[in-house]
């Protein structure tokens, strides 16, 4: 049997190997070899768990080592370190802990049964024509277990308020294309259970290595891994085969001021440096013969509060004020700011402003998921929780979530390319006998790390977006490993939905992502750059998970319930006979 100190160094050894496979300061977009290793070393801990407590303190230590190894960065949030860190290590492990008495319920004490010799080895459920059976000491139902254990922890610690999406297994996919195509129908759960499931198998057949009487012949669990893999990869080539002709062009200049918004009190100067390499990206489009059909600033760069804010920004900066500047490029602008949804209740909403292409004020959408504990603090209203938040960190207020999702339909320059016949609607109050109409893109500007959730993303497909435009601000993290994590974990929203990804960042990493995963083009990180994006926009369509969201996660959640119901039924079986 695995003695204590084993357990823990394979399960810190597990969460080290995570750290590895998940982007991070060495494999700047992860290493899906790493990935499909790394719980390896976990799968030996969890085998050999003796208790629930035992279980539970093997899983626990896993989350802390792959968190802090991998969030590290978190530390740099303002004065928010003691949650930002402390408080979400802390929450994951928990969350694990939880996955790891899950993971023992089969083969522990509600379970007993198993561990007698003169009892069954197998747990059945019979009812009229259905009949089912389980052999839980079987390889095939632990490696099957424990992928799906993991799927179930990965969505627990993904969804909710305190929801955090990093430190995923499917993070460590990015590098292989293939497999990371699922995602339109599993989301990122089918790539955690793929490589879940590596992890197990190859554990399970290091262990059958060194026993005598191993067979010649591949067990049921091993060509069940070689086959999902090959399902995984040749459905991913498929994808990556097909063709989606883009049917127009979003012209977008995607501007990255490098300055960190926490240093300024005052914004003329990120303005400044940002109208300039606006208008180098603007100029550069013209050289092209092009026009460019929005300008895209950063998450945060306006600190004044938008409407009431709109004067000022008609005359500062003095040298030339950004609304004089925004109608002189007769082009429309999408800036971060903040807008006010209740001035008497002080209630501001983290927002992305857009401006057209006069320099009005059209509109705005305010952010709906805010990072918990550090833009909106729970109860926050009662003057302890306020003096106390005052006192640990500085800050007594918070951001007050978005009250509704907002799309944007931009006019632009593209012609669009229709795979069908035309077709004309005349509109008899406003429209003129064959006047063109101008092509539009419908755009989403989820904000900051809205672009990780499927929840947020989901909605905005839904009501026909075509482009997810994304406005973050990142570089209070310092670190490129922070940078490209984020981009990593909403990539796969490029592929979940079929809809291209554009991200402009403060400091990075600005990118422009099609619908397959792949990056078209990109800027350095923690560099003042602009990048003239040229987005193609393919036909709007449905896919397998926009349409029935986390199904593989539902499905992988009754076998779970199922499986606990078995085993409480057979204990209450076994301790009723024994009476």
């Amino acid at each position: 049997m695995m003695g204590g100190i084993f357990q823990v160094f394979c399960s810190f050894f597990s969460g080290i190997l995570t750290a590895l496979a998940i982007p991070n300061e060495i494999f700047h977009f992860g290493s899906p070899i790493f990935g499909m290793a790394a719980l390896i070393p976990l799968y030996f801990a969890a085998k050999s768990a003796k208790s629930y407590k035992n279980a539970a303190g093997i899983f626990a230590l896993d989350a802390l080592a792959t968190h802090i190894f991998s969030s590290f960065w978190l530390a740099n949030f303002k004065n928010f370190a003691i949650f930002t860190l402390g408080a979400s290590a802390l929450g994951t492990a928990c969350i694990e802990a939880m996955a790891g008495c899950l993971f023992f319920a089969p083969f522990g004490k509600p379970a007993e049964i198993l561990q007698n010799k003169n009892r069954p080895q197998k747990i059945s459920f019979n009812f009229k024509f259905l009949k089912l059976s389980c052999e839980f000491s079987s390889k095939e139902f632990r490696v099957f277990w424990f992928a799906s254990v993991r799927v179930v922890y990965e969505w627990a610690k993904s969804t909710g308020f305190l929801a955090y999406p990093w430190g995923t297994l499917s993070m460590s996919a990015f590098c292989a294309k293939p497999l990371m195509q699922s995602a339109d129908i599993f989301g990122t759960y089918g790539i955690t259970f793929l490589f879940s499931f590596i992890a197990a198998t190859l554990a399970e057949s290091m262990i059958s290595f060194g026993e005598k009487n191993r067979g010649k012949k591949l067990a049921g669990f091993q060509k069940c891994a070689l086959v999902l893999l090959a399902l995984f990869f040749l459905y991913g080539a498929f994808r990556l085969c097909q063709k989606r002709p883009a049917v127009k062009t979003l012209n977008a200049v995607l501007v990255q001021q490098n300055r960190d918004p926490w240093a300024l009190r005052i914004d003329d100067e990120p303005i400044r440096i940002s109208m300039e390499l606006s208008q180098k990206g603007i100029d550069e489009f013209s050289k092209r013969g092009k026009k460019a059909d929005i300008v895209v600033w950063s998450e945060a760069v306006l600190r004044h509060t938008f409407p009431e804010s709109y004067i000022r920004y008609t005359v500062r900066p003095e040298e030339e004020s950004l609304i004089s500047f925004i109608s002189r490029t007769k082009i429309p602008f999408l800036i971060g700011g903040s807008y006010t949804l209740d001035d008497a209740k002080d209630r501001t909403a983290n927002a992305a402003l857009m401006f057209d292409r006069n320099g009005f004020f059209r509109g705005f959408y305010g952010k709906t998921h805010l990072v918990p504990f550090a833009e909106v603090i729970p109860l926050i209203d009662f003057p302890i929780v306020k003096k106390m938040m005052h006192r640990v960190v500085g800050i007594s207020n918070g951001w007050t979530p978005g009250e509704e999702f907002v799309l944007f339909d931009l006019e632009i320059s593209s012609k669009e390319k229709r795979p069908f016949p035309s077709f004309n609607v005349i509109d008899m109050a406003t429209a003129l006998p064959n006047q063109e109409k101008p092509t539009r893109a419908r755009i989403a500007t989820p904000i900051c790390f809205e672009d990780a959730f499927p929840d947020i993303c989901g909605p905005f497909h839904s009501m026909g977006a075509e482009v997810f435009l994304n406005i973050t601000d990142d570089s209070w993290s310092k670190t490129a490993s922070a940078e490209y994590q984020h981009f990593v974990v909403a990539a796969f929203r490029a592929i979940e939905y079929r809809t291209p990804l554009v991200r402009s960042t403060n400091s990075g990493f600005t990118a422009v992502v099609d619908s397959s995963g792949n990056i078209v083009q990109s800027a350095p990180l923690f560099e003042e750059a602009y990048m003239c994006a040229e987005v193609p926009i393919s036909q709007w369509r449905e896919t397998v998970y926009s349409r029935y969201t986390n199904w593989f996660v539902h499905l992988i959640m009754i076998f779970v319930a199922a499986t606990l119901f078995f085993v409480a039924r057979e204990n209450f079986l076994q301790s009723k006979n024994s009476r």
